[in-house]
């Protein structure tokens, strides 16, 4: 537990800067091996990572709501995100795929103002739906072209569904954890089961085992524990932080994911891009002008 919300906001941005590489990461990764069991192998070590610093959590503590209904939303979006990138048929997918992923920070707002952790001011509205055309905007130029957004979905659905559907999980994971949670921190658990159910599906679907190199296991070893360390430093901050300057912060992990996809993954984005990264800087300093934390009952 963090004694300072000053600490634990800055470990909360932390926690930012290693998800916006994640995403390129864990492509590069999966493309050298078999692509679940490349995505198995680092949430195993990022399971070991927070057991390690953690410990096993006394469950009997806790709220049947945060355990049971956190760790289900957990768990869900880690392996449907983690599942829309191995599933992507080139590193243009994955930068869209990122992007309908990075939908969860503005629905992120819109859902701690439905549970009443934030106050509001109508600009907040406008806040929102700058940042949802600009992430359009950067997955289809042609944003008024409904035919072109429709033909690059058809090219991987399944892919995109998934991130779409794990946009919509984690924002409710991130309000019902602030609720629920009560200082407690079962992210040790919901990380064993992740990768539990991410062997399972290795093994149900029948995918080939690739052993890896020496420098792949380095590679797998360390974004396996700085992916623990994130998240679980994230649902502290979740609960002893500024919310509204994490839930600011989260605006621009798009930015900063693309631009590190974009160097780690070689591709270069069109000028669509760079409009569509300014509407999302843009809405969310809207929102975060146009929200503020409810006081302590």
């Amino acid at each position: 537990m963090f004694k300072s919300s000053s600490l634990a906001t800055f470990i909360g941005l932390s926690s930012i800067l290693i998800w916006a590489s994640l995403v390129a990461v864990v492509k590069l990764i999966s493309e050298s091996l078999t692509p679940i069991s490349a995505i198995a192998l680092i949430y195993s070590f990022s399971a070991l990572c927070i057991l390690v610093l953690n410990g096993l959590p006394r469950f009997q503590q806790m709220s049947k709501v945060y355990v049971w209904g956190c760790g289900t939303l957990f768990v869900s979006y880690e392996i449907l995100f983690l599942l829309s990138i191995a599933l992507s048929h080139n590193h243009d997918q994955v930068l869209i795929i990122a992007m309908i992923n990075y939908l969860w920070p503005p629905l992120t707002i819109v859902f701690s103002i439905l549970a009443k952790q934030l106050n509001y001011r109508w600009p907040v509205i406008l806040g929102f739906f700058l940042s949802v055309f600009g992430l359009l905007l950067v997955v289809n130029p042609d944003i008024l072209d409904l035919a072109q957004l429709m033909h690059i979905l058809q090219q991987n659905p399944i892919a995109y569904f998934f991130a779409f559907l794990g946009a919509l999980l984690w924002p409710c994971y991130s309000v019902l954890t602030k609720k629920y949670a009560q200082g407690q921190n079962a992210v040790p658990l919901f990380f064993m089961v992740t990768a539990l159910a991410l062997w399972g599906i290795h093994f149900v679907v029948n995918e080939p085992f690739i052993v890896p190199q020496f420098k792949m296991w380095l590679v797998i070893a360390v974004t396996g524990g700085f992916v623990g360390i994130a998240y679980s430093n994230w649902n502290q901050s979740l609960q002893f932080g500024n919310i509204k300057l994490l839930i600011l912060a989260t605006y621009f992990i798009p930015v900063l994911s693309s631009l590190m996809s974009m160097l780690i993954l070689d591709t270069r984005p069109q000028m669509s891009f760079w409009i569509g990264t300014l509407l999302v800087t843009l809405g969310a300093i809207i929102c975060w002008k146009s929200t503020s934390e409810m006081p302590s009952e």
